[in-house]
């Protein structure tokens, strides 16, 4: 029998989750037209962004690329946030959420013996249903989509993005106010 630990299974599968809808998404991100109206190098900025899972080292030239198209950018990270990803984004989440979980299912985790994990989780997460995964993986793609504009907004706000940020930094409810709270830390001073 072999011996897997939790945060290996956990560390493949956010891997694999995450690599899956990366390719996804950015696949069509780049072959999409632009969004917004931005111009093409804008554009790419934007879905640099609010696309990102991480960006490591990167920080200071997606700093300045934000910087440079603060002015574009700026109108287009509050659409952003009040409409979300596109639909086609959307989908191709979730046809990604379905593979993933088809996969889930062909797993072998009955010859497996998993530690770290108490078994009413490994059988929680055992019954998750399709629609349930599915939903709960579109759910989190759209809130970080959105938390990334919220994000990027603090760098480039104008006063109408100030504005937006401190109603959404003051709706404890809102699943963005911590980003915008955050954000607001970041907004440059009014000018």
């Amino acid at each position: 029998m072999v011996r897997i630990h939790r945060t290996e299974i956990v560390r493949g599968m956010i891997a694999t989750s995450l690599l899956t809808l990366a390719i996804a998404t950015l696949s069509s991100a780049w072959a999409a037209q632009t969004r917004f109206g931005l111009s093409a190098e804008a554009f790419a900025v934007y879905q640099r962004w609010v696309l990102a899972m991480c960006i490591g080292g990167d920080e200071r030239a997606l700093r300045a690329d934000l910087l440079r198209h603060a002015p574009e950018l700026a109108p287009a990270f509050r659409q952003a946030i009040s409409e979300g990803p596109t639909r086609e984004d959307v989908q191709q989440v979730r046809e990604a959420a379905q593979a993933l979980y088809a996969r889930r299912q062909e797993s072998p985790l009955r010859e497996m013996e998993i530690s770290g994990v108490g078994r009413a989780d490994l059988a929680r997460w055992q019954r998750q249903s399709r629609e349930t995964f599915v939903a709960d993986q579109v759910q989190r793609f759209t809130t970080g989509y959105r938390a990334n504009a919220v994000a990027a907004l603090g760098l480039v706000a104008d006063p109408a993005g100030r504005a937006l940020l401190t109603r959404l930094a003051r709706n404890p409810r809102d699943p963005l106010s911590a980003a915008a709270r955050e954000a607001l830390k970041n907004t440059p001073a009014p000018q």
